[in-house]
């Protein structure tokens, strides 16, 4: 059934509004869609928010439902902005596919979300309802907020107004800007215990749950003012008392984003026009997502991310070798949806080991926009072009995807897949031809990772998975594996009529530009260096760390000058975990990997020029070799731990100012994984740290 043809039957005609809207409800969600493809803007505001709505298993293969778009326009004058929107912070009830240890089942949740709608009110592109004006129509359902696609070049204008209701929402500290408190049960007293914050103190620990902004991540443009910001705070509109306002700002709940994607070299510098860009905006995939430090691991559970989409040359050539792909094209966000960060206590104990882990409540599902494992449908030999974002933030989340026939008499019935792009910046024509990235039938992600890929259906009609399994394996101290339940995203489902089309070939597939290419872009290269992901030194919690520190606002940053480039080695300590690195405005070159966890021939990888650029690389994790509490192995000392690695280099261009670098499993983050950046002028002192203002 197509999710724009749902049939109401004629006799539900003498049923009564309210009536019809509960029926045409429970039918939306039991068929995994929103009430906008079935009913009207009018009807929507009254629709009810009712439990019956989440049938308590979801049926799977349904049809993937899109989402909304913000897309950018014509300006009215060169100083206009081409995107206008209102993003508000909310709260609601959602009714989310979980896991919880017994099978499936459909949980409500009080969770924040993003609600947008163009700042003129206009209806939005691409939506299943044609009169809809806001997304998302129906807050019960989980998904992404909408999308915005922009072109490079355009200026945006992004209002956040953060409109939390406190008293829906409340802290585990009221203080926002105090640690976080979780309290136990301790079944041999009956009393209550404390797991949290233990010995853990700002600014790094969980806290500001209703405390947000706004990260574009992928962006190159200036982290500052009104661009890029991650340093400012938005609070509720409700907080009492009221805090001060962010910078520049009227209200200390709102904030607005506006800032331009700048074109390519050599067009002139967005913030000083005197001045050419030598590096441009990647046109890709990119994402928007809260984050303040200290939840922005919660409020990424929540939902409160969408897709990023730039267009630009690229796109442009793309379309050029397979008239009609943009019309086609699939952006798919993948979320986790939960409620609350959880502590987690050891196997023998109420209390919380060391060290401190947290888990996301709920055994969350791995959702597509909202959606339990959706289905698309192509045609017999059609092209259509993929785009995922990793919009997850727990280590269970980071998979390899392949396909696999659902028939299995019959498993070798899948599409031919392309990868072009890693990180929303496009592979060069070497690499869409390597057999490691663009021809490799699978792909892999991290929490925070995107991925472009052209799928080529098989030219007979058929059905086939799209499975997953984990690269690391489960997460310890208690997280359940839930992605290992049905593992597979969604279902590709190729019917109709065949249609004769031709993938791109390394001869024709677009060229890199030659601002992606290292030695076109002069800097002034610095010496190495070297970053340890580890632990808290004398921590009691161990709290995840950067050469032995938990962000602290004071001491805890990079440096580098403006028009410099250096090379960094970024080393794993963790036995348990990867760490997925990821640094705003800036992206980097991937030149080796290291995996102990690998065979002896695969542990070391030296990359291929020319190199691969991402925002964001899982860290491999380290062996410890078996090795007990103790160091031990089968009651003998351990052999020393090896940790994984991996080199890039970046360069620092175009846009002085503050930033940051960071573990993008988030709750590694909040709590102390993290390092300050200041891009500065070398002819003028170094700027003093920032904090969160």
């Amino acid at each position: 059934m197509s999710e724009n043809a749902i049939i109401i039957a004629d006799d539900d005609a003498a049923v009564t509004p309210s009536r019809r809207r509960f029926v045409v409800s429970a039918l939306a969600a039991a068929l995994g869609l929103s009430l906008a493809d079935v009913l009207d803007p009018e009807e929507l505001e009254a629709a009810p928010q009712n439990p019956s709505v989440c049938p308590a298993t979801p049926p799977p293969f349904q049809p993937l439902v899109p989402v909304a778009e913000f897309v950018s326009h014509k300006a009215s004058n060169p100083a206009a902005p081409n995107l206008s929107v209102n993003m508000t912070v909310k709260a609601a009830t959602k009714y989310v596919t979980t896991i919880a240890g017994q099978g499936l089942q459909c949980n409500p949740m009080r969770v924040r979300y993003y609600e947008g709608n163009y700042a003129n009110k206009s209806p939005l592109k691409y939506s299943p309802n044609p009169k809809l004006v806001i997304w998302p129509p129906n807050p019960t359902l989980p998904g992404p907020g909408p999308t915005f696609r922009v072109r490079v070049g355009d200026r945006i204008q992004v209002h956040l107004l953060n409109a939390i209701d406190p008293a829906l929402l409340p802290a585990t500290n009221p203080v926002e800007m105090a640690c976080d408190s979780q309290i136990g049960n301790d079944p041999s007293t009956g009393g209550n215990i404390a797991l949290y914050p233990q010995a853990e103190t700002m600014p790094s620990c969980l806290h500001g749950a209703n405390t947000t902004n706004m990260h574009f991540h992928g962006t190159h443009v200036t982290p500052d003012g009104t661009g890029d910001n991650v340093m400012i705070d938005v609070y509720p509109k409700g907080h009492v008392p009221a805090p001060p306002p962010p910078p520049h700002q009227k209200y200390w709940y709102e904030f607005v984003n506006d800032f331009r994607i700048p074109l390519p070299p050599p067009a002139p510098n967005p913030l000083d026009p005197s001045k050419k860009m030598l590096m441009g905006q990647a046109p890709g995939t990119h994402w928007y997502h809260a984050h303040k430090h200290g939840s922005v691991a919660l409020q990424l559970l929540n939902g409160m991310s969408g897709a990023f989409i730039i267009e630009g040359e690229f796109d442009d050539r793309l379309e050029h070798l397979i008239p009609g792909l943009r019309e086609t094209e699939k952006v798919m966000v993948i979320q986790q949806i939960g409620d609350q960060i959880k502590i987690q206590t050891k196997a023998d104990s109420v209390l919380p080991g060391v060290p401190l882990n947290t888990c996301a409540g709920g055994d969350p599902r791995t959702l597509v926009n909202g959606q339990l494992q959706p289905t698309i449908t192509m045609r017999p030999g059609e092209i259509q072009r993929w785009r995922f974002v990793n919009a997850t933030m727990q280590q269970v989340s980071y998979l390899t995807y392949s396909f696999a026939g659902k028939d299995s008499s019959n498993p070798g019935y899948v599409p031919v897949i392309r990868q072009i792009a890693y990180d929303g910046i496009q592979l060069a024509p070497e690499r869409y031809n390597d057999p490691s990235f663009g021809t490799s039938q699978q792909f892999t992600v991290a929490p925070g990772n995107r991925i472009d890929i052209l799928v080529q259906a098989p030219a007979t009609p058929g059905d086939s998975l799209l499975s997953f399994k984990s690269v690391h394996g489960p997460p310890p101290a208690g997280c359940q594996p839930t992605t290992m339940t049905a593992p597979y995203l969604l279902q590709l489902s190729v019917r109709g009529t065949a249609v004769q089309m031709a993938l791109p070939t390394a001869a024709n597939f677009p060229p890199l530009p030659d601002w992606l290419k290292w030695d076109s872009v002069p800097t002034t290269p610095t010496p190495p260096r070297t970053l340890a992901f580890n632990w808290a030194a004398g921590d009691k919690t161990n709290r995840p760390a950067i050469d032995g520190k938990v962000f602290d606002g004071a001491t805890t940053r990079q440096t580098f000058a403006i028009g410099t480039s250096t090379e960094l080695t970024l080393e794993n300590y963790w036995a348990s975990s990867i760490h997925p690195f990821h640094i705003h405005v800036n992206p980097f070159q991937v030149m080796e990997v290291f995996d102990p966890n690998n065979p002896p021939e695969t542990q070391h990888i030296v990359m291929q020029e020319p190199y691969i650029w991402r925002d964001t690389i899982a860290i491999p994790a380290a062996n410890d070799h078996g090795k007990d509490a103790n160091g031990q192995v089968n009651g003998q000392p351990g052999p020393p731990t090896t940790n994984g690695w991996v080199k890039i280099r970046s360069k620092f261009v175009d846009f002085m100012g503050t930033f940051v670098l960071h573990c993008h499993i988030l709750d590694h983050e909040d709590r102390g994984m993290m390092q300050e950046v200041t891009v500065y002028d070398p002819t003028k002192p170094i700027p003093a740290m920032k904090m969160h203002q």
